[in-house]
């Protein structure tokens, strides 16, 4: 979210205000995605349609079924002042989906990523779509942690975190920032070197149903990251 939105947010709420230092301390760089009116340019980001890959590219299988294309980023859109993201190329993300609803989304290679340095290498993929593309759009800011489960040292009650969801520019689909769940009661981040680097929520409309309508959750390895390695994320949902 925007961060004078946040910070005006913090200073107007009785309980948050006297914690201002704390939860800017927290905060981290993040990047709220929303959806364009338009349809996307073949290089442009988005979620569902066809993706941008090589030619010659072999789409993966797994064991209980096919992989579907969940979306595209072109780091070239997202202006992130924290350098946390690579400043150009693409990431393309593909899941692993089976008819009868058996694959697990905390397995290895529930999701796989394929990260290309120069996009006009590609061209699209001649696959099925399963849902028509829906443009990304991308606003860069700050996020701080939505739920209390992410936190072992909250200095005041964390219901006064509610009214957060009620904010301009609040996304409920971003880059970076922390994970963000419903079900789950523990802290999804695989361990201390991991960051959060994509959040989704589900969507009908692109055919994403996570954990029974929930989000998912995509980490990757903070020296990872850094090299522009996403040869070996994680995923959770709930």
């Amino acid at each position: 979210m925007k961060a004078e939105v946040l910070k005006h947010f913090i200073e107007h709420d009785a309980e948050l205000a006297p914690h201002a230092d704390y939860l800017t301390a927290i905060s981290k760089p993040s990047v709220d995605i929303t959806y364009a009116t338009e349809a996307p340019e073949a290089h442009e980001s988005r979620f569902g349609g066809q993706p941008l890959l090589p030619k010659g590219f072999v789409w993966p299988t797994h064991e209980l079924g096919e992989y579907r294309f969940l979306g595209q980023i072109n780091f070239a859109e997202i202006n992130d002042s924290s350098c946390l993201l690579p400043k150009s190329g693409l990431l393309v993300l593909l899941y692993a989906y089976d008819d009868d609803g058996e694959i697990f989304w905390g397995d290895d290679g529930y999701v796989l990523a394929y990260y290309y340095p120069n996009i006009n290498e590609l061209t699209l993929y001649p696959q099925a779509e399963v849902s028509a593309a829906k443009k990304l759009q991308f606003s860069c800011g700050i996020e701080i942690p939505r739920r209390k489960d992410l936190r072992q040292d909250w200095p005041f009650d964390t219901d006064a975190l509610y009214d957060l969801a009620e904010l301009d520019g609040y996304s409920e689909n971003y880059l970076l920032g922390y994970p963000f769940f419903y079900s789950l009661a523990y802290d999804p981040t695989p361990s201390d070197e991991w960051m959060s680097l994509l959040t989704i929520t589900s969507d009908e409309a692109l055919d994403f149903l996570w954990h029974d309508g929930d989000m998912l959750m995509l980490f990757i390895e903070k020296a990872k990251l850094a090299n522009a390695d996403f040869s070996d994320l994680k995923a959770d949902a709930g």
